[in-house]
């Protein structure tokens, strides 16, 4: 609350000035009312102050009272004035009710005051507009910290202070639009304003996924106040705000609707024009993205309802048109010769092929997926690394099924070769060099498969064996050893241990 401070006159007002006109008072700051004990001011004593005091110490004793006698001052003022109405006594109340923070009261009462005598309104003014200042930088200090409710409360009690004020308005719009959502009002106003920054820093707070919840509530809303409204000036932002909303919950064909009626709206936005026509290519390639998704999961129904989708949403792609004819294409290419009749054809790019491996590999046709996976790498430099490593993984599970060690080791070396840590596949590989006899190539993996964090005891006898095929007994019996100790019932880790102590001498052999 205000702190309202001495009569001008208290310091050397003009003596000649009118009467009514030495009842005036300042605001000058935002501080508590001076303590009961330094104004020792009773309701009693008040009401011989109204009656007898000088009306420059009537004004100075209310202005001082604390909040417990507030109130009682200003039941007493409504009682003269009902008695006797005298202009300093509306205008006393108008600054108590503004003490009290209720600004409608303080605003009517001020009004009588001016309607009586015009020589206070300078005064009212003052105070008015020291009650509009505090609040409203009560709520640009809300707002700087992101309390948007507690920022649009504060403005809203500047603007019952001072409704005049315009840019208190303003500012308890974008207020309201950052606390709670925008609603057409609120776009029209910032729109007229010039000011739609506010709506763009919401979008970009409202793309978050734990905004769900209000998107859908301001998605509604305002979709609802577009329909059948005479178009306003910021409308088609509110259109252009609604398709948005649409695109962030995936509403395609809604978020396509809007984005239309934005442009109806406004024909000469060319920026907006190229805005939403990139937003929709960005959003029929990621239909198309997931439709591949569905397909290769076998989901052709859903795959080509996301190409139908993608269609509306950006119509005209050849690459949709294109989508649409590969999957009823390749849908029925099942049979190892109709996959290599489509093969044959050679406009499927690696992409396509990819998904088409994936598909056939997840319904389990390893061989047709093989086949796939052996038309990709014969172009290996036109393959991402995750497509080349995919083919790969492909042609090893082929390759091992049919028993070709040699392709499947060349691809296992070629796939570890690519960086990337992959434990299983190095003990895959050091598996096909211990049965092709190649030892210190399938220890040297089944060493960097333990570097990479796969320390089973599984692992530890492949070390055993190869130990023993290099007649490294101590070493057999070492790893053995281990082995046995993490896992006491593996039969076979207390077998290779035994036969390990036996060529190391330890034991006889048993007859």
């Amino acid at each position: 609350m205000s702190n309202l401070l001495w009569l001008k006159a208290l310091f050397g007002r003009r003596q000649e000035e009118a009467p009514l006109a030495d009842h005036t008072c300042l605001v000058m700051g935002t501080k508590n009312l001076p303590p009961v004990s330094k104004i020792c001011l009773s309701v009693v004593g008040l009401a011989l102050l109204v009656s007898c005091a000088a009306p420059v110490d009537r004004t100075r004793q209310l202005l001082e009272l604390d909040l417990a006698n507030r109130q009682s001052a200003i039941e007493k003022l409504q009682k003269d004035q009902q008695a006797d109405p005298q202009p300093w006594q509306a205008y006393s109340l108008g600054v108590l009710y503004g003490a009290e923070g209720d600004y409608e009261n303080m605003n009517r009462w001020f009004e009588r005051c001016s309607t009586a005598t015009k020589s206070m309104d300078h005064d009212i003014e003052f105070v008015r507009l020291g009650y509009w200042r505090d609040e409203a930088k009560a709520g640009d200090e809300a707002a700087a910290a992101g309390d948007w409710a507690l920022a649009a409360t504060r403005f809203e009690k500047a603007i019952q202070a001072a409704p005049e004020k315009s840019e208190s308005l303003q500012r308890l719009v974008e207020a309201r639009v950052m606390a709670f959502g925008p609603g057409l009002e609120e776009v029209r106003t910032l729109v007229s304003a010039d000011q739609p920054q506010a709506l763009y820093r919401w979008l970009e707070k409202a793309a978050d996924p734990n905004m769900a919840e209000q998107r859908l509530e301001v998605r509604v809303r305002m979709a609802s106040q577009l329909e059948g409204a005479q178009p306003e000036k910021g409308d088609a932002l509110a259109s252009f705000m609604v398709g948005e909303l649409c695109r962030m919950d995936s509403e395609w064909m809604a978020m396509d609707h809007h984005y239309l009626q934005a442009l109806k709206l406004n024909p000469d936005n060319s920026r907006r024009a190229e805005q939403i026509q990139a937003t929709r290519h960005a959003v029929s390639g990621l239909l198309l993205k997931e439709s591949l998704i569905n397909w290769a999961d076998d989901l052709v129904p859903a795959a080509l309802a996301k190409l139908d989708t993608a269609d509306v949403v950006d119509p005209g792609r050849a690459d949709i048109y294109q989508a649409r004819r590969n999957i009823t294409t390749l849908d029925q290419a099942r049979t190892p010769s109709q996959v290599a009749e489509t093969l044959a054809v050679g406009d499927l790019n690696p992409r396509w092929l990819t998904f088409w491996m994936s598909r056939l590999y997840g319904r389990n046709q390893l061989r047709q997926a093989g086949m796939v996976s052996n038309e990709l790498l014969r172009y290996p430099d036109s393959l991402t690394a995750s497509e080349k490593s995919q083919a790969l993984r492909v042609r090893v599970a082929f390759s091992r099924s049919t028993g070709n060690l040699d392709q499947t080791r060349d691809d296992l070396r070629e796939l570890l070769a690519m960086g990337e840590p992959l434990p299983t596949e190095a003990v895959i590989l050091g598996d096909v060099l211990l049965a092709q006899s190649s030892y210190e190539e399938a220890l040297h993996w089944y060493d960097q498969a333990q570097g990479w964090g796969d320390d089973t005891v599984s692992l530890i006898l492949k070390k055993a064996r190869i130990a023993f095929s290099q007649d490294r007994f101590k070493d057999m019996e070492k790893l053995a050893l281990v082995a046995s100790e993490r896992e006491p019932d593996n039969s076979e880790a207390l077998k290779i241990l035994n036969r390990a102590k036996v060529l190391n001498g330890e034991v006889e052999v048993q007859k």
